[in-house]
């Protein structure tokens, strides 16, 4: 098979739906396949990956022949770009919802740092108050389109079940997306553990940062639990009132920011940590960063509403979204009860096994096989 897989977004670009798309068409070749990764983001020639051919901006001539070579296009994420290319030429389209894209006007379900509708007549409504009538107009006209190309495509899938259960589309199966993870396992090697705690991820209002904070004040003003510690590895518009709140809690000799880290930077912290906290409060669709710290393993809190509770199962506690003292009481849970704690380790490798990268592209390719055979 020739698959286009399209991402709106791709390297140099970092992000969930980038790691998604390389990890995808990384592993397509080497079962076997061709790939062709189309994408909207520049970069330099010579930065290209070396076992798949990735167009950068391609005319819309381009885009019309690409379309003509390949057995079946895929869109990777909320862009229905390459639809038109592929009814065209007749081929088979699937699209993968990473998101909320044809439940709401935002396709989120989280605008300017708090929770917004992710049904359509209750997104528009909200939108009118918020924006206005010629803004929710504008984007009520995207939206439709998104609704009317997931009616028409060969396939929609949702990356998790929690995405299927938020969107009632036409037609459509769960197949979850594949990581990358195979280099998270080294952090296992590392036995020095500095940090009782962990976050990684962006610090933006979503994740749940604060709540994280608060909850982390609330086990140190325990005298047993003084001397704890947090690492926050990541970077985004909010880090400076973390860093206020820091210290106005008092906590600047226990919790620590690292900024952005990748690769075995990235790895040697996670491994000099005990306990990963992935604490949104936004539902996110999915939970690839849990499944990585999953893999480097350690023991694991997720917000229970939205991808990361899917993805830990058994493997982690979990806590109502933006309760932080519900996050408290795991996180002593997990410091005092060491049976618990190991339960949720051998927990892991069950749950890393259903994710493992190879099975889930495995899957990926039967379906791609299923409607290429049915057109």
């Amino acid at each position: 098979m020739k698959i286009l897989l399209y991402s709106s977004v791709f390297w140099p670009s970092t992000g969930g739906v980038e790691t998604i798309t390389a990890t995808l068409a990384e592993n397509i070749v080497n079962l076997g396949h061709e790939c062709l990764v189309v994408t909207e983001t520049l970069a330099k020639p010579d930065e290209e990956p070396p076992i798949y051919k990735v167009i950068r901006k391609p005319t819309l001539k381009e885009r019309f022949e690409l379309t003509r070579q390949c057995d079946l296009v895929h869109s990777n994420g909320a862009s229905v770009a390459m639809f038109p290319f592929a009814k065209l030429n007749n081929k088979p389209f699937i699209w993968t919802h990473n998101g909320y894209q044809v439940s709401c006007i935002d396709g989120l379900g989280w605008v300017d740092g708090e929770p917004a509708p992710i049904t359509p007549l209750a997104s528009i409504n909200y939108h009118w108050k918020k924006n206005g009538l010629s803004y929710v107009l504008k984007e009520s006209v995207k939206l439709y389109i998104r609704r009317y190309v997931a009616d028409n495509v060969d396939l929609n899938i949702a990356c998790s079940n929690w995405v299927a259960k938020r969107q009632t589309c036409k037609n459509q199966v769960v197949a979850h997306t594949p990581y990358s993870l195979n280099k998270f396992k080294a952090a296992k090697n590392i036995q020095n553990h500095q940090y009782d705690f962990i976050y990684v991820g962006r610090l933006v209002s979503e994740k749940g940062v604060p709540d994280l904070i608060r909850a982390f004040h609330l086990l140190i003003s325990e005298p047993i639990h003084s001397t704890k510690t947090l690492a926050i590895v990541g970077d985004g518009n909010i880090r400076p009132s973390l860093e206020k709140l820091v210290r106005e809690l008092g906590l600047v000799n226990n919790v620590f920011f690292f900024g952005s880290k990748s690769g075995k930077e990235l790895v040697e912290i996670i491994g000099k940590s005990h306990i990963a906290v992935v604490p949104s409060v936004w539902e996110e669709p999915f939970g690839g960063v849990t499944l990585e710290l999953l893999a480097a393993g350690k023991n694991m809190i997720v917000s229970e509403f939205g991808g990361h509770a899917e993805c830990v199962g058994d493997a982690g506690l979990k806590f109502k979204n933006g309760d932080d003292r519900a996050l408290y009481e795991c996180m002593i849970k997990l410091l005092e009860d060491r049976s618990l704690a190991e339960k949720q380790l051998e927990s892991a490798a069950v749950q890393l096994d259903a994710f493992d990268e190879v099975k889930l592209t495995k899957i990926y390719l039967e379906l791609y096989d299923k409607i290429i055979s049915k057109k």
